[in-house]
Formats: structure tokens, C-alpha cells, sequence
């Protein structure tokens, strides 16, 4: 099922037994919505071997599904163009294969369904609205995530990690809540354990005994040495059935991505199933344009034409002829047709990164970090400047040789509608989220037979002995050169 419905899940999946424990991180970055901040988040889980990196306060806008730096990048944000909230999740190369679905709620939930072994697992990203919003708000957001856990399986590890904005405080206060938080309770602290309690969900990360340093998620811009104000507000929860999957949760304060809050990381043991998607082969038509390699495909399916035409010249078969003519069609196109497989050169220079590095090594010196971060800034608009003058050069190249295609492409790389892979949520006539792969399916499959529905007879009215002029040669000729160009192949593959 494709969008809205979100990612379709693959026909066959293979077993993979290359990872026995996985690293989830969650962490409210501030912004995403500045230029390198996401290469940066990339960099940090690449240092600290993170498969799955869960952002809060994304402040992207709509919501989609696009590759960085091969890594795969799903979220979901406001639509009403603001750019505040929203949440998103990073997975590495090997965890981008093995998802099955992804679904983006609202600009404060999102989920990712992944394949796991023996289980499957679910994960929740949230970003729950800060205390001074309505409580009105506070539990419409946690009525979105029970709506999603109540569509997911009971014995399937689900996840639902964010920042929460909320203090449980130190002590253990229920058998889901433990002994290891930091400081005194809110009230949007009871809201969140009356949640977990409800949805019978483990805090985990008050479950582990850590120094304080390692507990905090969050520091207040008046924390200074002798008035320390940090408080623990970002959770890993996870259902109780499956709590002993969590081997060990705690902060990594030495991570940089120039935000206030603190990346919560969790150990997890599990076994993943990687997705064996088959992706059609594409092949790009606007090759034939070079004289060369169009003088080359046109001899070599001339040859392979007249040589099948010479074998079957005393046997004639129509299906047989078609079933050949196709297979020597998709010979050559696999031979010259082949599309580029050159990576799209990234802005993103290592000058940048290692001054990222260096600015995260100097974290605790705070006018040197500023110096830093200037540079950052000012390193991040002369890439972004060269590259926009490369891409210019590269528009007006194709222009000049009247390449309307590439010309078009490049302005939309240039305004950034390239990357939009634009994803939705589906629900049902009754107003119902439809999370489920089946119930997609049934969803779709009701819609298309409802919009096709004919009530008419379905009688034919009888034409024997109805004739027409034969189909000449020549017309069918015209039609072939009236058939546009870089559309998309039917089931027989041929373009």
C-alpha cells in the first residue's frame, strides 16, 4: 500500500543474524531546521554507533521519508507552515532495511514498524507540549499515542521514547516507575505515569541506578557552576512484557548538536529481519539522445530481431514472436540503458565536521564554543553558496542543449522539492486509523470497489459480425512516434 497509507511492507523477508543487541537514542535536538544540523545528528550517531536516533522538536514541515548520507530519515511535522514541534527518526543503513511501515500521526507523534526476530517492534516517537500548554492539550496528546498503542499487538515490543516534558522524580512510586529518577515530581509527572500505568508501559530509564550526570535529559539556560538546574523530562517506555529486552538506559552529556537537551540512550537486545524489498529496475531513456548509443541499440536489436524473424519464418507464431521481440527489448536496455549510479555529490565538506567535532570537545568552555560555532555557521553558507553556483552552471549546461528534463530537475534539486517523499496517514470512512498492513489493504480495496462500483448489467451488447477497416502498418507507425517519452512501463516492462 503506498501513500497516504504510508511505506508498503515487502512480499519476502529474509532472516538476518547480524545483530544481537541495537543502540536507540532519543533526543530533543531543538531544531533540525537549520543547514548541517542534520548531517551533524548523523555524525554524532555514527560516533556513538546509534541504530536508531528518535528526534523531538524536528521543526520540519509536512511529513516524509528521504535518504542523508545513507541513512534514512522518516518524520512529521505541521502543515499549516510553522515551523515548530515535530518529530522524526533516523536509522542507520542496516535498521532503514528492515522497516515494514511508517506512519506519521501528528507533528507530536510519529510511528516506525520494524521486523524484528522473534517479535516485531514498534517505535513511538514523541514530543509532548511544553507546561505552559492547556492540560486540554497535554491529554489530547496522550490520547493520540493510546489510540496508535491500542492498533498495535500486544506481543510486539513497542517503544514510545521523547521528550516528554514532564518530571517523575526521584523514588520508585509503582512497579512501572523506578527508584532512579532525578529531583521532585509536576503534576506533568503524574500525568505520565497515570499513562504508562493505563497502557501497562515500563519507565526505563528510572530502572537503571546511574550518577546524576548520566540521569539529567535536560539543562536550564540558569545552570552555572554552584547552581546546578537540570531536570530528567526525555523516557524510554517500553510494554512490561517486554522489559528484560532493555539491558541498560542512560545520558550521554558529551554529545553535541548545539541543543540544551541531553541524548537518552537505550540497549536493546533484539534480533532484526531485514525487509528483501524488490525494487524495479529503472532505466533511464534519455541516454538514446547520444548518437552513439542510440546508433549502438538500434543495430543490436535489428540483429536480434532479424535473427528471431529467420528462425520462425517457417513456423510463424504471433505470442511467440511478442514474447521474444520483449525479451530482446529488456537484453538491451539491461546492456545500454542502464541509468548512472553516481551518488549526488553532498554541500556537507569534512572541514565542517571536524569543526562540529572540535566544538563538541570544547562543550564545557563556552566562549570557545561560540567562536566555534561562528565558524560553523560561516563554513555552512560558503558550501551551500558554492554549491548553488554549481548547480546554476549545471542549469544553464542543459539549457544550451535544450534538455528540458535535466533542466527541470535541477531547479527542483535547487528549491529542495526533490527530497519531498510526502507520506499521510489513512483512515477509514468511520474516522479510524489504519495502521495495520492488512488493514490498508482492506481500507484500499473497499475504496477502489466502492469508487468503481457499477450497478449497471453487465449484459454486452452483441457485435457479431462487426467489422472494421484492418490496422495498416503505417498507422501503427504514427502512433509509436506519438507516444510520449519517460512514462512510466507497463507489466511487461517495456518502455
Amino acid at each position: 500500500i503506498g501513500s497516504p497509507g504510508g511505506t508498503g511492507t515487502s512480499k519476502a523477508i529474509k532472516r538476518v543474524k547480524w545483530q544481537k543487541k541495537i543502540n536507540i537514542m532519543t533526543w530533543n535536538v531543538k531544531t533540525l531546521n537549520q543547514e548541517g544540523k542534520i548531517h551533524n545528528a548523523i555524525k554524532e550517531m555514527k560516533r556513538m554507533r546509534v541504530d536508531i536516533l528518535g528526534i523531538s522538536e524536528m521543526r520540519w514541515l509536512d511529513s516524509g521519508d528521504i535518504n542523508v548520507d545513507e541513512h534514512r530519515v522518516l518524520y512529521s511535522g505541521r502543515k499549516d507552515g510553522k515551523h515548530e514541534q515535530g518529530v522524526g527518526i533516523i536509522l542507520s543503513k542496516e535498521m532503514g532495511k528492515c522497516i515494514t511501515s511508517f506512519t506519521p500521526i501528528s507533528p507530536r507523534v510519529l510511528l516506525v514498524q520494524l521486523k524484528g526476530s522473534p517479535i516485531d517492534i514498534n517505535i513511538i516517537q514523541v514530543y509532548a507540549p511544553t507546561t505552559d500548554r492547556s492540560d486540554e492539550e497535554v491529554q489530547e496528546f496522550y490520547n493520540s499515542i493510546e489510540l496508535v498503542l491500542k492498533k498495535l499487538k500486544k506481543d510486539e515490543l513497542n517503544i514510545v521514547m521523547g521528550d516528554y516534558n514532564a518530571k517523575l522524580g526521584e523514588g520508585r512510586t509503582s512497579e512501572l516507575v523506578g527508584p532512579f529518577g532525578l529531583g521532585e515530581r509536576n503534576t506533568r509527572g503524574d500525568d505520565l505515569e497515570t499513562f504508562a500505568m493505563t497502557n501497562n508501559l515500563v519507565v526505563t530509564n528510572t530502572w537503571f541506578k546511574q550518577p546524576p550526570r548520566k540521569l539529567y535529559t535536560w539543562k536550564s539556560p540558569l545552570d552555572r557552576p554552584g547552581r546546578i538546574v537540570r531536570n530528567q523530562i526525555d523516557y524510554i517506555l517500553v510494554n512490561k512484557r517486554f522489559r528484560n529486552s532493555c539491558t541498560t538506559v542512560k545520558t550521554y552529556p558529551g554529545a553535541d548538536i548545539n541543543s540544551d537537551h541531553v541524548p537518552l540512550m537505550g540497549a536493546f537486545k533484539i534480533k532484526m529481519k531485514r525487509t528483501n524489498l524488490k525494487r524495479k529496475q529503472r532505466y533511464d531513456l534519455r541516454r538514446l539522445k547520444d548518437p552513439n548509443i542510440k546508433q549502438e541499440v538500434k543495430l543490436e536489436l535489428n540483429r536480434k530481431i532479424n535473427i528471431n524473424t529467420e528462425q520462425n519464418c517457417n513456423n510463424p507464431d504471433i505470442e511467440k514472436e511478442m514474447d521474444e521481440l520483449r525479451k530482446h527489448v529488456l537484453e538491451v536496455k539491461e546492456k545500454h540503458l542502464k541509468p548512472d549510479k553516481t551518488k549526488r555529490k553532498s554541500w556537507m565538506t569534512n572541514e565542517i565536521l571536524d569543526l562540529m567535532e572540535e566544538r563538541r570537545i570544547h562543550k564545557g568552555r563556552v566562549n570557545e564554543y561560540k567562536r566555534i560555532q561562528s565558524q560553523i555557521r560561516t563554513k555552512i553558507r560558503e558550501a551551500k553558496e558554492s554549491e548553488l553556483k554549481e548547480k546554476c552552471q549545471e542549469i544553464e549546461f542543459y539549457q544550451d542543449r535544450y534538455d528540458s528534463f535535466n533542466v527541470h530537475k535541477k531547479v527542483r534539486e535547487v528549491t529542495g522539492k526533490y527530497k519531498k517523499s510526502n507520506c499521510g496517514k489513512l483512515i477509514d470512512e468511520g474516522g479510524n486509523l489504519m495502521i495495520g498492513t492488512e488493514e490498508r489493504k482492506n481500507t484500499w480495496k473497499k475504496y477502489v470497489e466502492k469508487l468503481f462500483q457499477d450497478e449497471r448489467s453487465e449484459k454486452t451488447p452483441n457485435r457479431d459480425g462487426i467489422q472494421g477497416d484492418d490496422i495498416l502498418e503505417e498507422e501503427v507507425q504514427v502512433a509509436i512516434k506519438q507516444i510520449k517519452h519517460g512514462k512510466a512501463a507497463g507489466l511487461d516492462e517495456v518502455e
